[in-house]
């Protein structure tokens, strides 16, 4: 999602950039930057990640004055190249769409927290949770992950703008937004069906670009 520069210009500015410079050198730091540079195939994929997301991502439909809708697919994102990577790209795609004009620079650390590091985070930590799972099901890894996982984390991630909104910004941009709600409905079907195709196109496909994906558990066949 996008915000405009008008509708945030309340909410501090720079505290937000150092918050997110912050979590982006960390990111940046934990970077498994070797398993990238010593397979080509995964910098081409992540390339490709880059430019389809920056293409996607201009892509918008505006949901109230000052804030628009992309599809995210940070759950795919996180799921090839990992969280650390996620965020990165996520940051990079902003940019350049910043070069471009389709996002303003002032609202920059928003719309990366609710576009990458908040979507990229609540996909890593369901990861997390079906990772403890004693099931080694294929489908619930690109199921459970993919669609009904970037359902949850596409609501989840509406919940905390709702809860932003009803905390720092004023009461009409509140009431705004609840009143233009049923907007959720075609952007989780819209997000799931992207995601699910997605994961489950490159993990059947070229599960070893799949960071996340671990084959001895999922498909392997002895108990």
């Amino acid at each position: 999602m996008t915000f405009s520069s008008e509708l945030m210009q309340s909410l501090p500015l720079w505290p937000a950039f150092l918050v997110c410079s912050v979590l982006l050198l960390l990111a940046l730091w934990r970077a498994p930057w070797q398993a990238i540079l010593s397979v080509p195939a995964r910098q081409h994929a992540l390339l490709g990640s880059l430019v389809a997301l920056c293409l996607i991502w201009s892509f918008q439909f505006e949901v109230i004055p000052g804030l628009s809708f992309h599809p995210f697919l940070m759950t795919t994102i996180t799921l090839v190249f990992g969280w650390c990577f996620a965020l990165a790209t996520g940051a990079l795609a902003l940019a350049l769409l910043v070069l471009v004009g389709t996002a303003q620079w002032q609202s920059l650390p928003w719309d990366w927290l609710f576009s990458a590091w908040i979507p990229a985070t609540l996909a890593y930590a369901l990861l997390r949770v079906i990772e403890r799972l004693p099931t080694r099901n294929l489908f619930v890894y690109i199921l459970g992950l993919g669609f009904f996982g970037t359902l949850l984390t596409t609501l989840l991630n509406c919940l905390l703008l709702l809860g932003l909104f009803w905390l720092l910004l004023p009461e009409k941009a509140l009431l705004a937004l609840w009143d233009k709600r049923a907007f959720v409905v075609p952007l989780l079907y819209s997000e799931g069906f992207m995601n699910g195709m997605l994961v489950t196109s490159v993990t059947v496909f070229f599960p070893d670009l799949v960071k996340t994906f671990d084959d001895q558990r999922f498909l392997k066949s002895d108990p």
